[in-house]
């Protein structure tokens, strides 16, 4: 939903409004940024997270200051951001980043008792996808010990950065390379675990794992 609150005001013509792009983000997402206000004085924490219907789930600890604050309804704001590459123009003012950012203002709600196997398939599914079909169920002192909180999506800005360089036409002379340097995530090798048993070797679906995740 736009508001007031989430109009983008510095170069609004990178704005966009698609839900497309807000689905791409969150799939592609597996840390935000969760900022609260505790006193007067600001905090912002990284936090796990993984879309969960309408909402985005965040994964913390039940002992956690953030998590209590989340917890109690107390408004928050959450950021994710994805750099997708470097501009890089033929003068430091013109250089910039390619990106895709979003900002979701709101309160968090509790995940209760009866939705907390389903939030946490899919916490472990998009984090670890297929993995989950191999792991042995958490026992009940682990969910007692394990917080995790739904965000609403309904108060959204997204802004996306991307295009060629936009260098003023006095620059364009310039001996100066100019152009677009992508940055890119992928998975390393898999270290295996010292204490393994012997014989069991890299699960497959470890190589389709989705690149350029941040």
């Amino acid at each position: 939903m736009r508001t007031e609150r989430t109009n983008v005001h510095r170069l609004p013509q990178k704005q966009v409004f698609d839900t497309y792009v807000v689905r791409t983000i969150l799939a592609r997402a597996i840390l935000a940024h969760v900022a609260i206000s505790v006193e007067g004085q600001p905090y912002s924490l990284p936090l796990v997270c993984a879309p969960f219907a309408d909402e985005l789930l965040l994964h913390g600890s039940n002992a956690s200051r953030l998590f209590k604050v989340l917890s109690s309804g107390a408004p928050a704001c959450v950021s994710i951001t994805l750099v997708d590459g470097l501009v890089l123009a033929r003068s430091a003012f013109e250089s910039s980043m390619h990106y895709h950012s979003l900002i979701a203002l709101g309160s968090a709600r509790v995940i209760q008792e009866n939705e907390k196997e389903a939030a946490l398939l899919a916490l472990t599914g998009h984090l670890f996808p297929e993995r989950g079909k191999e792991l042995r169920a958490s026992t009940e002192q682990e969910l007692r010990a394990t917080s995790l909180l739904a965000f609403p999506l309904t108060e959204v800005s997204v802004k996306v950065s991307s295009g060629p360089v936009d260098d003023p036409e006095a620059d364009l002379q310039s001996d100066v390379w100019a152009g677009i340097v992508p940055i890119t995530s992928s998975y390393g090798e898999p270290i295996a675990s010292q204490d393994l048993k012997s014989g069991i070797e890299i699960p497959d679906y470890i190589s389709g794992w989705p690149k350029n995740r941040t």
